[in-house]
């Protein structure tokens, strides 16, 4: 692709949007997150909703029972809607290859939907992680979205169960292991200004190596 390409994986409430979109502006790069999502949507025909319920998450126990029963026979005379009509590997590969797409015309900026893999042989990338304790990420969630402890708690905790099982069963990589990445970096040590400023130093010295190799 030849392009500088930031992957942004990171822990619910550890400062991946914010860090993302001030990295995009410092280096006046595309920012993609929710345009991934909407390109999928249209692509699968369905509702951005609907995607965005699905994103990093596998079925759930019910929905993969209920499955078979869903469509009914040919002699049912009415059939409801299924409760998951794309499923989870095409969803998958549908954003992969949107963010493969993207990847080939602009230097950009890629929050979640596992672009660390996708975009994993392409010399541009710098793939980061974000994480941080559990109580930093509690009280982010508390103060962002007005919740008690617990609420906050139990937030992020299935964020956190549910991208894991996600990422591990479409790529088979670890989500939180730091050999998946170039830089992991623990937000509530560093600050989200910090953090930042880490991965540019990091960007900058990946552009250079890349100039050197052109030379």
């Amino acid at each position: 692709m030849g392009k500088i390409l930031i992957a942004i994986s990171r822990q619910f409430a550890s400062g991946g949007s914010l860090i993302g979109q001030a990295l995009a502006k410092r280096f006046s790069y595309a920012y993609f997150d929710r345009e991934i999502l909407r390109q999928a949507a249209e692509r699968l025909g369905e509702e951005e909703a609907m995607i965005e319920k699905r994103e990093e998450r596998l079925s759930g126990f019910f929905e993969e029972v209920v499955r078979p029963f869903i469509f009914g026979s040919p002699e049912t005379a009415y059939v409801p809607p299924p409760l998951r009509p794309v499923d989870d590997r095409d969803l998958f590969r549908t954003e992969a290859a949107i963010i493969r797409q993207l990847g080939e015309k602009y230097d950009a900026v890629f929050v979640g939907r596992c672009a660390f893999h996708v975009l994993r042989e392409e010399p541009g990338l710098v793939s980061i992680f974000l994480h941080a304790p559990m109580e930093f990420r509690i009280r982010q969630v508390m103060e962002a979205y007005g919740m008690s402890a617990d609420e906050a708690g139990g937030l992020v905790g299935k964020s956190d169960r549910a991208r894991r099982k996600f990422i591990n069963t479409m790529t088979g990589a670890d989500w939180s292991d730091a050999g998946n990445y170039h830089l992991a970096i623990d937000v509530s040590k560093t600050g989200f200004k910090t953090a930042e400023e880490m991965i540019r130093l990091l960007v900058d010295e990946v552009k250079s190596r890349i100039a050197a190799a052109k030379k």
